[in-house]
């Protein structure tokens, strides 16, 4: 088992050093993070102190901020997989795998996990530097790291696996961008990433609960500003049980898809 493993961790290795090439992107990002970072300390600065409340809901001002800077470096750090992906539909390279030793899926996965280690790895070096600039410093608990660095990684792993089953949908339509905007904007609404879901009102956070989006947004950045271990067993469990069922739902799509490329004759 951990032999066949090996082919995916090296494509994933192979990947994040190919990326770190990419030195301006790097830098794209990074600036266009410090914008974002900039209108969310004076908003937030302002909101609180209009407001007169030292927390709102269960994060004081320099919990909220820090909360933004890891939401932020999760989101802008995710790789466009799902177009990789309808691109080897729609040119029809993803029949070459078909004969290849290795699970699609788990390639695809494993190559975009490596890239967007590295993305987020350097987002967050610049939103840590900003945010000690612009606020302070902000320390978390050393025994969290371990935990934290597992909760991160199955984030990004469900994150992909959802965008990659999108991508999955080019076996039926010719642009899947609009299922993924739907996706984005879900992840982004209901997933924590602007404003962490305790704010929401009753019937959005019961929404939120059952949707896979939390999972991989708001608890990871809610464990790096909280430093809760017991949070963080439940939190791994939770997206372990995420990752699983987005395996068998992109695994089932893909298998359909396949099918139909025989029937085809593509």
């Amino acid at each position: 088992m951990l032999k066949s493993m090996d082919k995916y961790l090296a494509a994933a290795a192979l990947s994040a050093k190919n990326y770190l090439g990419y030195a301006s992107e790097v830098i794209f990002r990074s600036g266009f993070l410090v914008v974002i970072l900039f209108v969310f300390v004076n908003l937030w600065t302002v909101t609180y102190s209009r407001s007169g409340a030292e927390i709102i809901a269960g994060f004081d001002l320099r919990q909220m901020l820090w909360y933004l800077v890891f939401t932020e470096s999760i989101v802008i750090s995710r790789p466009r997989v799902h177009l990789k992906v309808e691109e080897d539909i729609r040119t029809g390279a993803v029949s070459y795998a078909l004969a290849r030793p290795y699970n699609y899926l788990l390639f695809q996965l494993s190559v975009s996990f490596g890239e967007r280690m590295v993305r987020f790895i350097s987002t967050l070096t610049v939103g840590y530097a900003v945010m000690t600039v612009m606020v302070r410093p902000y320390f978390p608990d050393l025994s969290i790291l371990p935990f934290l660095t597992v909760t991160v990684a199955l984030a990004m792993m469900a994150d992909l696996i959802g965008m990659i089953t999108i991508g999955f949908l080019a076996f039926w339509v010719e642009d899947v961008s609009p299922f993924f905007l739907v996706y984005s904007r879900l992840q982004m609404l209901l997933g924590g990433m602007i404003v962490p879901i305790t704010l929401f009102p009753p019937f959005l956070r019961k929404l939120s609960e059952w949707l896979p989006f939390r999972f991989m947004v708001y608890a990871p950045a809610k464990l790096f500003v909280n430093c809760d271990i017991s949070q963080a067993l439940s939190l791994m469990a939770g997206q372990i049980f995420i990752c699983v069922l987005l395996f068998l739902i992109g695994m089932s799509i893909y298998r359909m898809g396949v099918k139909r490329l025989d029937v085809n004759g593509g």
